[in-house]
């Protein structure tokens, strides 16, 4: 056992101690299932998506003509795996959950029917910090454990026996020889090549963020500075295209060049046969305005051109997009 996993740990026995009640009284308040109001008079394009926010999971269905909330609670990662869907909770949600010095994170899973989260349970719990994206990698739940510099992952078929949440002990971790302010944020598989990015808190450090790629045969990794300003996302495209969002100077990139710009901070990207989806939020490190400001979702073509903006009232940061199928 690595030294980096038993200090994660250490500190999620601490905290889980102190915070369990709490814990179990979130996972009954998750659930909403509200529809919400929606203008679908300019939508011409059929697409499914669901999308997180720091307030919540919503599902945007242009084919049924649906806009709904499902979840409540300031969520980051989305990913699917044999009919469940899994959440990661964001260890943070201002005076509302923890307190900011005392951040625990969960992941949870449900399948989702006729627009509704059911049966939704808690796979994980008492993970010390924030966990970002999230993604089902060779039958494993995995994701970058941020603000430690490491991957962990759990078989699926282990989540689905335990009679009981699990715990970050349960987990298989690797670590990554970063920084220790790389702030590992987002993920993506290729083959046998996982990639991941260290967002380098660059307003802060003046680092610019770096792309890792970890072979998942040799163990070995690659560090490759994108010269991108606090950025997000990996899509690498079957002719090996690398996209990612150059977040805070606005651009979607791809191969070194800007594909899309807009005057948000952009985080958020789903990469379909014909279409491209990447979110917008206000450039704001105030907690009440990242919980109050109007993101927006561009749906672009694979050229880069703007089909359509869809704009949320008082929604908050949109942090992940993914594809649903209805």
């Amino acid at each position: 056992m690595n030294k980096v996993f038993k200090q994660s740990i250490k500190q999620s026995n601490l905290q889980t101690k102190q915070n369990k009640k709490q814990i179990r009284d979130f996972k009954e308040r998750r659930c909403i299932n509200q529809d919400l109001n929606f203008n679908w008079t300019d939508v011409e394009l059929d697409f499914s998506i669901i999308f997180s926010t720091s307030k919540g999971v919503f599902i945007l269905d242009s084919v049924n003509k649906v806009f709904k909330q499902i979840l409540t609670g300031k969520f980051y990662g989305i990913t699917e795996h044999n009919g469940y869907w899994y959440f990661a909770r964001l260890g943070t949600e201002g005076k509302r959950d923890f307190p900011q010095n005392n951040r625990v994170s969960e992941i949870y899973f449900g399948k989702i029917l006729g627009h509704e989260i059911l049966d939704l349970q808690l796979a994980l719990y008492g993970i010390p910090a924030e966990l970002h994206q999230i993604d089902s990698i060779k039958e494993c739940l995995t994701f970058p454990h941020t603000g430690y510099n490491q991957i962990l992952n759990i078989p699926f078929s282990q989540i689905q026996k335990a009679k009981e949440p699990l715990k970050i002990e349960d987990c298989n971790s690797i670590e990554l020889n970063l920084n220790p302010h790389s702030h590992l944020n987002s993920i993506f598989h290729q083959n046998n090549t996982m990639y991941f990015i260290a967002h380098n808190y660059t307003m802060k450090t003046n680092k610019m963020s770096d792309l890792i790629k970890y072979d998942l045969r040799t163990k070995r990794q690659e560090v490759i500075c994108l010269e991108a300003h606090s950025a997000h996302n990996i899509h690498i495209d079957n002719e090996n295209n690398l996209l990612y969002c150059d977040s805070n100077n606005k651009k979607l990139v791809k191969n070194n060049n800007v594909l899309f710009e807009r005057d948000k901070l952009l985080r958020g990207l789903l990469i379909t046969e014909n279409n491209i989806f990447v979110g917008g939020s206000d450039v704001c490190f105030k907690n009440d305005q990242r919980f109050s400001n109007n993101p927006s979702i561009y749906l672009l073509n694979l050229a880069g051109d703007l089909l359509n903006e869809f704009e949320f009232e008082a929604l908050g940061d949109i942090y992940e997009i993914r594809q649903l199928k209805v």
